[in-house]
C-alpha cells in the first residue's frame, strides 16, 4: 500500500513532542514496507491474474476485521467517527473481474485477526485501514495504465472516495489525535497498528 500518510497536519505538537499518527507512522513503518513488499501492486509486471489474487486476499482479511471493527463500535460509547465499510467495494470488484457470488463467498477468511476489544485496539486498526484509503490514490492511476481496471470496472476498492480520500484521512487524523489528548492509552492504539499490518502481511504473505 503506497504511503500518502504524511499529507496532513504537522510532525509535532506545540510542545514539541511528536503527534500520534507520526509515532504511528514511525513504529509501523517495517511492517508496512513488508505487506507493501508482499502485495506487490505496483511491481511493473502485475497481471491481471494477480491482481484478481491480491483482491481475493484483501476479502479475506477486510471482511472478519470489519464485522470485529463494527462489534467494538456497537458495544460502547459513540465513537465521533463514522466507520467506512469497504467490503462490498472490493466484492464488486471480484464480480467485474469474473468470480460468481458463491465463488466469493466460498473464499477463506482470515482467522488470525488483531485483537479488536477496546477502542485503542479500534483506533490502531483503523489507522491501519485509512491509511490504505489514502495509499490506494496512488495504486488506483497504477492499475488504470497498467491493468485497465478503473472505479465501477474492477478498481473501486483502490479509486475508494477519489476527491474526498484526502479529506476523510484529515477527519480520521483529527479524531485520532483528540483520543490522545482526551488521554487514551497510545501504546495500546501503536501495538493494535503493529498488529494489523502484522496479521494482514502474514495472511498475504501464506
Amino acid at each position: 500500500m503506497a504511503d500518502l500518510r504524511s499529507v496532513s497536519t504537522t510532525g509535532a505538537r506545540p510542545d514539541g513532542a511528536p503527534t500520534l499518527r507520526h509515532e504511528l507512522k514511525r513504529e509501523t513503518a517495517d511492517l508496512h514496507r513488508r505487506l507493501e513488499m508482499a502485495l506487490g501492486l505496483l511491481e511493473s509486471e502485475l497481471s491481471l491474474d494477480r491482481y484478481r489474487r491480491v483482491l481475493e486476499l484483501f476479502l479475506g482479511f477486510y471482511a472478519p476485521v470489519e464485522a470485529g471493527l463494527a462489534h467494538v463500535a456497537s458495544a460502547g460509547q459513540p465513537l465521533g467517527l463514522q466507520l467506512r465499510t469497504r467490503t462490498a467495494l472490493i466484492e464488486s470488484d471480484l464480480l467485474w473481474l469474473g468470480l460468481s457470488r458463491q465463488e466469493i463467498a466460498d473464499l477463506p477468511r482470515c482467522a488470525d485477526l488483531p485483537r479488536l476489544s477496546c477502542l485503542e485496539d479500534l483506533a490502531g486498526c483503523l489507522y491501519v485501514l485509512e491509511g490504505a484509503c489514502l495509499g490506494g490514490q496512488m495504486i488506483a492511476p497504477a492499475l488504470r495504465e497498467r491493468l485497465g481496471v478503473t472505479e465501477g470496472s474492477g478498481g473501486s476498492f483502490f479509486s475508494g472516495e477519489a476527491g474526498g480520500t484526502r479529506e476523510r484521512w484529515r477527519s480520521f487524523v483529527g479524531w485520532l489525535e483528540g483520543l490522545a489528548r482526551a488521554g487514551a492509552a497510545t501504546a495500546e492504539i501503536i501495538a493494535s497498528g503493529r498488529a494489523t499490518f502484522l496479521t494482514f502481511a502474514r495472511w498475504v504473505e501464506q
